[in-house]
């Protein structure tokens, strides 16, 4: 394994300047050149933010001056009151170019102290330029035809779709790598070599058991011979007990967010631990896991614990809609509560209040059987009102363009509630309930059907959270923004990813293991040349911050203290209430995590001497520089480079055995080295 980020002598000053800043890439250099400009790039990089900054403020989400939306390509050539916003390949005859001009008749924007630079008009020159001209001349589209733009668009995508597709006999794990090297050529982007052993051990212990391995497992990997070894040692790792433990950790923030104290709890008592952590080791199908927490109706068991992903909610059904969107759809919702979202046009207002009408006639309720959470079979119909102050009904419409009818009452109709209409009916008057009820009409269940059976956004969002995990990044960046603002990096490999994962029955562990197979997973973070490929291509490995569990497990195996279950428990929740990020967009360390190295009562206790841990093992060594080469197998999992190893000999020189051995392993578990899984 190379040598990484040197280790800096010991000081306050080191652990602070780390953990104020950003953790720097460990290879941080100038990035490779990007690929040759076309439509897609130049959107991306120049037109998309030039519109967001100069037009989007009039021309999108609820303010569309002239009706024209200027969010997508597809909006612009549906256009506005003037007909299209541009003619693809013919800038001289778009509207867009048009109005921009200093001398312009009709000039955009209205305030001419906001002429567009000569440099902006060119890029929608280019960009207008780069699109394929259509079949046949647009000027004289208006507004209402809308029909040549919907055929340019599926001729449009299609001509970005003729590139070669990967031999079907290949591999699931050898087509990934197939499709992402093609894009590696059309980029001309080099990929870093392989890592080493000790560098994978390291990596695929944190990704599938969340933590390091022991220097024992560390030992028997890198003195097997076989070429398999990395094979073997990912199905014994999916194999093991860390396996659901560590997926659990990871979806129970991702599902319900970072819990407080009281919220840790209930989880555990309330079954959803145990829930989520048994999914994962039976290897449920995703989208039966889905559907489960959807219906939070628990047929006992492990299965119990379904209930809490919506009763945690506490009857807030528009905190059920914004957790459940990120889920089946792939998408944030929050922004379209009150409007149609400003910048996505695709989403829109009447999708929000359609998520929140599915979930209104939930309610949580003791019954005799326990907490769960009823089902009306009537009312729960609720008007919105946009920022025009237009009321409308919230019906059952959802962004994967499906629907569920639902006939609404009359304005003078009184709804009459009676046991025919439930399969579990509720409690009489005065009574205690024996369970939930359940309606036989039920909105959460024909939402669960239409989400959970044919609906490719579901796959879609978990696959690309789960790159995200294994890879450093989704394919979509970030994961849970898989909409026309945010396109795919590799939009050819999102696509197979996802139809490949429907296909398999949403078999988890299949894609975990088909994952870390490949070439791309196992290419070392140091790249080939000068200049690292971009992160998006995912030509390197990346460096991902350890969560407060991989940390908390790694420190304890690092220093090679007992701990028992109880004690552990309670140091994990004051590591996640000082690291509550997880696969966060950009990872910024606080003041508050170096401080807590600093003085933290639990890692003092695990650096304190003790029978058989690893201060007491170094400071037993004859000398300095055994201290050092043991620790840094132990902790980083290779020998020190020749500085490193001089650099921390002076240290310990000065220093008693005990104490020096105590400031080398806070050092090295502090590092940025460390505290990263690369």
């Amino acid at each position: 394994m190379h040598s990484r980020n040197r280790i800096k002598p010991l000081s306050l000053f080191f652990i602070v300047a780390i953990f104020l800043g950003t953790i720097p890439s460990i290879f941080a250099q100038t990035p490779q050149l990007a690929r040759p400009v076309d439509a897609e790039d130049l959107w991306t990089s120049r037109i998309e933010p030039l519109l967001d900054k100069q037009c989007l403020k009039c021309h999108a989400g609820v303010r569309q001056q002239g009706s024209l939306d200027l969010r997508s390509l597809d909006t612009m050539l549906r256009g506005g009151s003037r007909g299209p916003a541009i003619i693809p390949g013919r800038p001289n005859e778009s509207r867009l170019v048009q109005f921009v001009q200093p001398n312009s008749e009709t000039h955009m924007p209205l305030d001419p102290k906001k002429q567009l630079s000569a440099a902006d008009i060119a890029a929608l020159r280019a960009w207008v330029s780069a699109l394929p001209a259509p079949k046949s001349k647009l000027a004289s589209a208006t507004s209402t035809d809308t029909k040549w733009a919907a055929e340019y668009l599926a001729d449009y995508q299609r001509s970005r779709q003729t590139r070669p597709t990967p031999p079907e006999t290949l591999s699931p794990t050898a087509t990934i790598d197939w499709l992402l090297q093609a894009d590696w050529r059309r980029d001309k982007i080099v990929s870093a070599r392989l890592c080493d052993d000790a560098t994978f051990a390291r990596r695929i212990y944190l990704d599938i058991a969340g933590r390091i391995p022991s220097k024992s497992e560390l030992n028997q990997f890198l003195a097997d011979g076989q070429s398999d070894k990395r094979t073997r040692l990912i199905d014994k790792l999916i194999a093991s007990e860390d396996y659901p433990r560590h997926l659990r950790e990871l979806f129970d923030t991702v599902l319900m967010g970072r819990p407080s104290e009281k919220n840790a709890r209930e989880r555990e008592t309330r079954g959803w631990n145990a829930f989520l952590e048994e999914s994962f080791r039976e290897n449920r199908p995703w989208n039966d896991v889905v559907r489960d927490i959807l219906l939070a109706r628990p047929t006992g068991g492990t299965n119990r614990g379904a209930f809490w992903f919506i009763a945690e909610r506490n009857n807030s059904h528009q905190a059920m809609a914004e957790a459940v969107a990120p889920v089946v759809f792939g998408v944030q919702i929050k922004c379209a509560q009150c409007h149609n979202h400003p910048l996505v046009w695709e989403i829109e207002q009447r999708h929000y209040w359609g998520l929140v009408a599915t979930f209104n006639r939930s309610k949580n309720m003791e019954t005799e059987t326990g907490l769960g959470v009823s089902e009306s079979a009537i009312g729960g119909f609720i008007n919105f009102a946009n920022l025009k102050k237009e009321s409308q009904p919230a019906v059952m419409v959802f962004l994967n363009g499906k629907s569920v009818p639902e006939r609404i009452p009359g304005a003078f109709e009184q709804e009459k509630d009676n046991a025919d209409l439930y399969v579990v009916p509720p409690a009489k008057e005065g009574q205690r309930a024996h369970a939930p009820a359940i309606p036989k009409f039920s909105r959460r269940e024909a939402f669960a059907e239409a989400v959970t059976r044919n609906n490719p956004q579901l796959s879609r969002a978990f696959v690309n959270r789960m790159w995200a995990v294994f890879m450093g990044r989704g394919i979509v960046q970030p994961v849970d923004q898989i909409d026309s603002r945010h396109r795919p990096s590799h939009p050819e490999l999102l696509d197979w990813l996802s139809l490949d994962f429907e296909k398999s029955g949403y078999d988890i562990k299949r894609l975990v293991r088909n994952l870390v197979l490949t070439r791309a997973y196992q290419l070392d973070s140091k790249p080939s040349g000068k200049a690292p490929p971009r992160p998006e291509s995912f030509a390197r490995g990346l460096e991902k911050p350890l969560t407060a569990e991989q940390l908390l497990r790694s420190l304890v195996i690092a220093t090679e203290n007992r701990v028992e279950a109880k004690a552990l428990s309670q140091m994990e929740r004051a590591f996640t209430a000082t690291f509550p990020d997880v696969m966060t967009d950009n990872y910024n360390p606080s003041l508050q995590q170096a401080l807590f190295y600093t003085n933290s009562p639990i890692l003092n206790g695990l650096l304190k001497p003790a029978p058989g841990n690893m201060t007491a093992k170094l400071a037993a060594l004859p000398s300095p520089e055994a201290r050092v080469q043991e620790a840094f197998r132990t902790v980083l999992g290779r020998s020190p480079d020749t500085t490193e190893l001089q650099q921390c000999k002076s240290i310990l020189t000065a220093q008693s055995p005990e104490k020096g051995s105590r400031n080398l392993l806070w050092a090295l578990l502090t590092c940025t080295e460390f505290q990263v899984n690369h």
